[in-house]
C-alpha cells in the first residue's frame, strides 16, 4: 500500500492536532481571567510523590483553584491567565501551549503518531536508489557455457 506524501502530512497533522481537540470548547467558548499562584501543593501516589502549584483565580467573585503543571514549582505570586468555561469554571486550563496541548489526549496522541510512523515507514515506496538487504547480497549468476547440445 502506497500513501502519498501529501496524505501522509495530512495524517501526521492531524494526529498531532489531536491534544488540541480535547480543548476544542474552551478554545471557542471559553473566558479568561487572571490567575495567581497561591501555593505548592504535593500528592502521594504509592511511593512516588507529585508536586503542583495551584492557582487561584475569580469568577464572578467565586474562588476557584486548578492545579498548574505536574512537578513544575512555580514562584508564589506569578500571574496567568486562565481560560475557563462560562458555565463551569471549574473546566478551566492555564492559556500557554502547555496548558493548551498537554492534557489527557496527549499520550494518546503520541502512541499513534509512532504507530503511524512505524506504519508509513514500513509500506512507504521505496527510493530507486535505496537497495534493499536482498539486492545487495545476492549471489553472481554464472551462466554455464559447457553447454552440451
Amino acid at each position: 500500500m502506497k500513501v502519498s506524501t501529501t496524505r501522509f502530512c495530512v495524517i501526521t497533522i492531524l494526529i498531532l492536532l489531536i491534544p488540541i481537540y480535547g480543548n476544542w470548547k474552551l478554545l471557542l467558548n471559553g473566558e479568561k481571567a487572571s490567575g495567581i499562584v497561591v501555593k505548592t501543593d504535593k500528592e502521594r501516589m504509592g511511593q512516588l510523590f507529585s508536586y503542583y502549584s495551584i492557582i487561584k483565580f475569580e469568577v464572578d467573585e467565586k474562588t476557584y483553584l486548578i492545579k498548574g503543571p505536574e512537578n513544575i514549582e512555580l514562584p508564589t505570586g506569578k500571574k496567568f491567565t486562565i481560560l475557563y468555561h462560562p458555565k463551569q469554571p471549574t473546566d478551566s486550563i492555564i492559556f500557554n501551549l502547555r496548558g493548551i496541548y498537554f492534557n489527557r489526549l496527549t499520550a494518546f496522541s503520541l502512541v499513534l503518531f509512532i504507530l503511524w510512523m512505524a506504519f508509513y515507514l514500513s509500506f512507504s515506496p521505496k527510493s530507486e536508489k535505496r537497495k534493499s538487504n536482498q539486492e545487495w547480497f545476492k549471489p553472481p549468476r554464472y551462466e554455464n557455457k559447457n553447454k552440451l547440445t
